[in-house]
């Protein structure tokens, strides 16, 4: 039997990326002012370069905005962070039955000296999983599944982790 299953978790924001808007918003302003001001110098060119600099500082805005989509197909987790929903980045891709480690996060082994890999929102109690990567070395990815992925998860769990 087939199994299949994906949520989209949106990232959770901390004071780092609320310091990042301020500061994008701040820099949209002055930069327009100034734009605008050279306006009696130079009027056509500091318009339009005023008129880009306030798109510029809407796109950097909206990049800030960052959702995961957790895809579970039949044993397979793949995890790709969408971007301002234009930019799909594809973070990991790992069969559940190379886990070496799986569990409740707020009862993981602290002592981890690994790459982690954070995927997580503020909806669900977030997870972890161990394992090994050719790209990152050993991982542990750091998630907040919903049930349902979860019960596409646990079947393929090896038989020590179950």
């Amino acid at each position: 039997m087939d199994t299949y299953s994906e949520q989209l978790v949106k990232k959770c924001e901390n004071s780092s990326d609320q310091m990042k808007k301020i500061g994008i918003i701040v820099g949209g302003i002055a930069v327009i002012l100034i734009l605008l001001f050279v306006t009696i110098y130079i009027m056509p060119i500091a318009i339009i370069a005023a008129c880009g600099a306030a798109y510029g500082a809407y796109w950097l805005l909206t990049c800030q905005n960052v959702e995961y989509e957790y895809t579970v197909t039949n044993g397979s987790i793949d995890i790709d962070k969408i971007i301002a929903r234009r930019k799909r980045v594809s973070m990991i891709s790992v069969d559940v039955k190379d886990f070496t480690d799986f569990g409740d996060y707020r009862q993981a082994n602290d002592n981890f000296r690994g790459t982690t890999v954070m995927a997580m929102g503020d909806e669900e109690e977030p997870y972890f999983a161990d394992f090994h990567s050719e790209k990152y070395g050993e991982t542990r990815l750091v998630f907040s599944p919903n049930e349902k992925v979860l019960n596409c998860i646990k079947p393929y769990l090896p038989r020590t982790l179950k």
